[in-house]
This record gives structure tokens, sequence and C-alpha cells, in this order.
């Protein structure tokens, strides 16, 4: 993800109830988590990275097994599990997961596409410790529930986040930007502000699961320009008039590279500030780089690990079998992916700014190329915004920067 947010007007608002960096030890083995639950949704939405189904699943991790994979996660001080699926409150246990992972001191949050959370529901799981819901949205009324496949989607899901925060639970709003969803982006924020969320994080399309059969849905890098310029300004008014609110993109991480020439431009007496921003690496950078490790892993409804939950493809282990943190010493793809400036290919591999963005998405490398360590084919750039001339020189490599567009 990338926080405008911060890097544009330097503000550090992000909920209180889903920072972490205050709260685990040194030696964590990642700050977050993601598990899905369970392939069950009751949504069909046509860019599914889990290609989720309207079932259960005999193989998820029963509820016994589910409460040992969390206490294997604070031996190792993970502090922050994601309850994702398919739709985590398929599952009727999850108010007692919940309450469990914070008792070991765990901060359990969910992603969800809100249908379920009604007010009982909802202040349930509250109750029981869950800190934060992101609720996907990918347009307002008749645009989400086309993309989402069913009708009164968008209804409910927008009562679910009424519903979370009534109940005292942080709340965030997610939407994915494709042909047919992306007019409707200003409109999800305008949505956001009137119901009082915390943020909204607009996504590229991740080619993963469903989302790899919608590729010629994805917007041209012109489009993507102009709805990132557009994000950018929107950012700077919110600053003024909703301070507390926060702005993130995430699936381009050229959108930091490309913002930090339009912060020179417009903001120059700022420019310094940004581009500290996005070579920090804090637990609170403004650039969570990439999306694949080190920041995030996933385990899967069946207790199989990946490197990301977008790249499902690639399986490390098993938690029925060993704990989390065995599985990933001894895996030689994660260390990769923790370093994977090391191992990009291509334009990626030559870019002068590969260190901020990780190598953007392996996830899109790999289904476009089948090469993990492809270059990412949305990497929107143009030749001068490869310019080495603002990097901190400790960071400019000896590259010609125009052979990176190649």
């Amino acid at each position: 993800m990338i926080d405008l947010t911060r890097l544009i007007r330097g503000l550090d608002n992000r909920p209180e109830q889903i920072r972490y960096e205050k709260r685990h030890a040194s030696d964590a083995l990642v700050p977050l988590v993601v598990w899905n639950t369970t392939p069950a949704c009751n949504l069909q939405c046509k860019h599914c990275y889990f290609g989720a189904c309207d079932e259960r699943d005999s193989e998820e991790l029963s509820t016994a097994e589910a409460k040992s994979f969390i206490d294997s996660l604070a031996a190792v001080n993970v502090p922050v599990l994601v309850f994702s699926g398919g739709e985590p409150f398929f599952r009727d246990d999850i108010a007692e997961l919940t309450r469990y992972a914070s008792e070991q001191g765990i901060r359990p949050i969910a992603s969800s596409n809100g249908t379920f959370l009604t007010e009982e529901r909802a202040q349930a799981v509250a109750d029981a410790g869950m800190q934060y819901v992101g609720v996907s949205l990918d347009g307002v009324g008749a645009t989400n529930d086309e993309f989402r496949g069913v009708d009164g989607a968008f209804e409910r899901a927008r009562n679910g986040l009424r519903n979370a925060r009534d109940a005292g639970m942080g709340t965030g709003i997610r939407c994915t930007m494709t042909e047919g969803t992306v007019d409707d982006v200003p409109d999800v924020i305008d949505l956001a502000v009137e119901e009082g969320i915390d943020r909204v994080n607009v996504f590229h399309l991740i080619y993963s699961g469903r989302g790899g059969d919608i590729t010629d849905a994805d917007l041209s890098f012109e489009r993507t320009r102009e709805v990132v310029d557009a994000l950018y300004e929107r950012t700077k008014a919110l600053a003024d008039t909703h301070p507390d609110m926060q702005i993130l993109t995430a699936g381009n991480y050229a959108d930091a590279v490309y913002l930090y020439h339009r912060i020179r431009e417009d903001m120059p007496a700022h420019a310094d500030r940004a581009r500290k921003l996005l070579f920090d690496d804090g637990p609170g950078r403004v650039v969570k780089n990439g999306d694949a490790g080190p920041k995030v892993v996933n385990v899967d409804h069946r207790g199989d690990v990946h490197p990301s939950m977008f790249l499902s493809q690639y399986t490390l282990g098993n938690v029925r079998e060993r704990r989390l943190d065995e599985i990933l010493a001894d895996s030689d793809l994660w260390d990769e992916l923790a370093e994977p400036t090391d191992h990009l290919k291509g334009k990626c591999g030559r870019c002068p700014w590969k260190e901020v963005c990780g190598g953007n998405s392996r996830a899109r490398a790999a289904a476009v190329h089948d090469d993990l360590w492809a270059e990412d084919p949305r990497c929107y750039l143009t030749e001068a915004e490869y310019s080495t001339d603002e990097l901190p020189t400790d960071h400019a490599p000896p590259v010609d920067a125009t052979a990176a567009l190649e």
C-alpha cells in the first residue's frame, strides 16, 4: 500500500486500530498474517483473487486447529492477524477466534464484503476484540452490484460498514479500478466522507484468481495516470477538510514514484520530506512495497502457506504440519522475496527506483510472463520519471535511466 495522505501532505493519520509498530517486538516474524478462513462467499466478484465459491470446505482449519495456529503466531510475536476469505463471516466461530487471538496479544482485523455485518454480528466481533474491518466496495449502487455479481450487495455492504463503525471498530473501504468501476472512485470517496469511514484504499487490478480472467478490463496507462492525478488532488483537499481520513493506493507501486514527481513540481518545499518517506525502512513507512513478503504472509483455509494472497501457486508448507516460523525459515523463496531487488529482471531489474516499489506486482509478472522475477507489465512511468536526478546518492545506482524503458 501507498499512504497518499502521508506522502503528499505529511499527515500520519493511520487509524489507531491498525497501527502495529508500537506493539510488536523487533524479532516479530512478520507484521501481518492474512488467513483465508474459508473459500465460501455469498458474492461472485469478477476480480476475486481467491476464486471463492458458495460453499464451505471440509478441509478448512477447525476451530481447535485455528486456535493452535493462533498460538503459534503469538509465540513468534506476530502482532496482526487478518481474518479474510472468501467471506470470513461465513464462519460462525469468527467471534470466538477473534477473542482468542486478542487474548494471545494479537490484534485481529477483518477483510470482508460487509454483507454479513448485521448490528448484532458487528457488535459481537467488536466486543470480542475485532479492531478494524475493511469492506470492499467497487463502486456505488448498481456499479458495485454488477461487478460483485449480486443485486443489493451495495446496500448490505454500506449497512455493514455503518454497523462496524457504530460498534466502535475502525473502518475502511477498498475498491478496485477497472474500466467498469473506475468512474465511481470519486463517489466511493464521497461515500466514505459522508459515512465517517477512516480510510479508502484504491487498488489497481492484480492478475490473480479471477482477476487474471479480466485483464482486458484493466485501465490504459493514460487513464491510470489520470486517476492517480485525481487522487493526488483529492488527497490534498481532504487533508484540509477531513484531516483524520486516509487515502491509499495499492497494487501498483509506481504510484509512489509518479506522485513524488507531482509533489516535486507542485509543492517543491515538500519534495525532500516526500523523498525521505519513500526510502524510510521503518515499520510505519509510507510505501509497503510489493505484493509479496516480507511484510505480509498468507495462510489459506487448508493451512497452506503462500508468500502472498496473490501468489497461491507457490506453496511453502502447511501449518498443520509445521509452525509458520519454521516454514518461512526454511524457504529460499521467502528469503528471495524479502530482498526482491536482487532478483528482478527486465525493466524492473534496471529501474533506479526499484527499492521504492520492490518490483511492483510479482503476481502480475508471474501471470503475464510465467516468471516470478520478470518485469511488471503495468509500470506506467515515462522515461523522464525514471530519472535518477532526485534519488538520494546512496540509492542512485549507476544505470542508464533510458535502458529501464526497453
